[in-house]
């Protein structure tokens, strides 16, 4: 870019002498026109009527690389004025033009052509001839970086400012160089009270921000009680400058959120181990209850005798279905109702609650069938134990609620929602010919401790619990519960499960005859040891394992139970868990180190508690007990954990016992 400055100069002036040799140097025109070259501000040069006749290289930047400085008016280009008041406003190149004097222009917001909003602020200079004004320098400088540094620096402000949590910066020495209004509004609190403005803070302020300054690091929060209100104090560091910013957090909602949490969680632990303890305390005295009641029938009685004993079993069985379904209900309520996997045969499960109930519903003289449908395989997997509880309680209940007719049981497949699912869909189907229910009966039939109305627990009996735990069972397995009644003319209650396919195993090749004869020429166990400290639970301990052919002797705790172990072999031991003087768990545990240290065989150890949960059956494996069987016990399944354990009598005679 080139530029004549002869004909008219930026600022005219009298001749005056230029030799370098002179006291007083003045710069020649090549000299300005370097000046303005190099210069950062952006410098337009216009004639008397505000054309533009030169801009420097930051003139051309600012204005866009696109525009030509030929092309436009300097006022045309800026659209600056000057506003005094509303009605009065003045364009600073014609103010310059016509007083002769420099015009300054203050920040404003210039929108470039191209639409970029810029921050600039300009003086006009003017230019002369002699006397004359012959056009005007305009000075213009970016403040756009500047100007947005600003307005960051006043939103960050800002926010702390109208932050609604307090926060304070300090020196290194603890004193307060900076407040936000929250955080003055609680030293004003303070010191309303008659407290330091410093009682908003932990009472180590000083030692913590010591601390900070030494370390560089944020501190850890610091909760702190100041009039009610609990606040939350984290410290920072600011850089190297050795100053340190607070940030305050009034946490007394989550502090009241917390201990109530804390307080629902006890109350919780509380009543799992009221029940837990109701639970051992109940099976207990039950054990022994239905133990005799079962050790009498066997007993030469009158029929009226033998009556009574049956009823006493009911009872007794019913108390005994109370307190599982109370135990289920807490762990339904706790979210600890787990399902275990294992093989489940339909058919024998079927068969197993049609025994169960066939006495009950022969005693009202109702017909009792069940149709397992052919495309039901003969295996699945699932919960064994809760399939048949399900089952169980629907089939009891169509019993309890009919009086003539009958119940029948079904069983087929249920359309699959996913082809892709590798569950099988069975279906359930329980129908009686019983008393039937309302539409408003049904809406709240399976809700907790509900029944069909008011009088049905007078009439039947029953907590209206099982339904509740049946629907919770029937959706962990997958599935859905409806039923269908009509009052007067009986109930139909439908719900499906989503079983697994069985694990197709490999079977066992034959035995030669040789390895037979040697199987069965091997001694099996003959001899028990029963440690209970409830001499009840002796009693039918011992009689049960008596009629299944087993010599039985008897320790009333622990510590006997290790001196009978040091005079006798026992094939088995029977082990009450919560003893006096040593508990079954302790027992356990020094037998197994005992048979460690000694390299002696290992005797197998049966858990006999009234404790049912999974966690107490997993606390008596850890223990080192091998299984477990919960009070009240029965011949029944004490054969099936002596089954399970491969310790069934050679013969099943009955033997004596002695008792120590």
């Amino acid at each position: 870019m080139t530029i004549s400055l002869s004909s008219s100069s930026l600022f005219d002036r009298p001749d005056r002498p230029t030799s370098r040799h002179n006291s007083t140097w003045l710069p020649t025109h090549h000299d300005l026109f370097l000046v303005m070259e190099a210069s950062g501000d952006a410098l337009f040069v216009t004639d008397h009527n505000g054309l533009i006749l030169f801009h420097n290289p930051a003139a051309h930047q600012l204005i866009g690389d696109n525009q030509s400085r030929s092309e436009h008016h300097l006022h045309e280009l800026f659209q600056c004025v000057i506003s005094h008041d509303e009605s009065i406003k003045q364009c600073p190149l014609e103010m310059t033009l016509s007083s002769g004097q420099p015009t300054v222009l203050p920040p404003y917001r210039w929108t470039r052509p191209d639409g970029t909003v810029l921050d600039l602020c300009a003086t006009y200079w003017p230019r002369r001839k002699g006397a004359q004004v012959i056009g005007v320098l305009a000075v213009f400088q970016n403040l756009t970086a500047q100007q947005e540094l600003q307005r960051d620096l006043q939103r960050v402000a800002r926010l702390a400012e109208d932050a609604p949590n307090p926060i304070v910066e300090f020196d290194e020495n603890s004193t307060i160089l900076y407040a936000n209004t929250a955080a003055i509004e609680l030293m004003n609190v303070a010191s309303a009270q008659g407290d330091s403005i410093l009682a908003i803070f932990p009472p180590t302020l000083e030692e913590i921000i010591h601390t900070c300054v030494a370390s560089n690091q944020p501190s850890e929060r610091y909760e702190h009680v100041f009039n009610s209100i609990v606040l939350a104090w984290t410290f920072f560091p600011i850089g190297d400058l050795r100053l340190i910013r607070t940030y305050g957090i009034d946490i007394t909602a989550n502090v009241e959120l917390r201990k109530a949490k804390e307080k629902a969680e006890e109350t919780a632990k509380a009543k799992s181990l009221f029940l837990a303890t109701m639970s051992h305390e109940l099976r207990t005295p039950m054990n022994g209850v239905l133990g005799c009641t079962r050790l009498l029938q066997d007993t030469p009685l009158s029929t009226q005798q033998q009556e009574l004993i049956a009823t006493m079993q009911r009872s007794a069985e019913a108390l005994l279905t109370l307190v599982n379904d109370i135990l289920d209900f807490s762990k339904i309520e706790a979210g600890k109702m787990t399902l275990e996997i294992a093989d489940v045969d339909l058919r024998s499960l079927v068969k197993d609650v049609i025994t169960l109930v066939a006495e009950l519903a022969k005693a009202k003289g109702l017909s009792l069938t069940s149709t397992i449908h052919e495309d039901i395989p003969p295996l699945f997997r699932g919960d064994p134990i809760r399939l048949r509880q399900i089952l169980f309680n629907l089939v009891g209940n169509a019993i309890k609620f009919t009086e003539h007719g009958g119940v029948s049981i079904t069983i087929d497949r249920a359309p699959s929602v996913s082809l892709e699912s590798e569950h099988i869909p069975v279906r359930w189907t329980v129908k009686d010919t019983g008393i039937g229910m309302t539409q408003e009966q049904l809406h709240r039939l399976f809700q907790a401790y509900a029944q069909a109305d008011a009088s049905t627990a007078r009439r039947f009996g029953g907590t209206g619990l099982g339904l509740m735990i049946c629907r919770q069972l029937v959706t962990m397995m997958g599935g859905t519960i409806t039923v269908e009644s009509e009052l007067g003319k009986g109930s139909t209650f439908t719900y499906t499960t989503n079983l697994l396919p069985a694990i197709q195993r490999t079977p066992l090749p034959p035995s030669d005859s040789s390895q037979l004869g040697q199987a069965t020429a091997l001694p099996l166990p003959q001899r028990i040891l029963v440690v209970d400290d409830n001499e009840i639970n002796q009693v039918v301990a011992c009689k049960f394992l008596q009629k299944l052919g087993y010599h039985v002797e008897v320790a009333r705790n622990g510590k006997e139970a290790l001196e009978s172990l040091l005079k006798t072999t026992y094939d088995v031991i029977f082990m009450d868990c919560e003893m006096p003087v040593m508990d079954g768990y302790e027992t356990s545990r020094s037998i197994r180190n005992h048979e460690k240290e000694q390299k002696t065989h290992r005797i197998p150890i049966i858990a006999m508690t009234g404790n049912a949960s999974p966690e107490d059956a997993q606390r008596c494996k850890e223990a080192g007990m091998d299984d477990v069987v919960v009070k009240p016990i029965s011949p029944v399944s004490l054969r099936s954990v002596l089954e399970r354990l491969g310790a069934l009598p050679s013969t099943t005679t009955t033997q004596g016992h002695s008792e120590r």
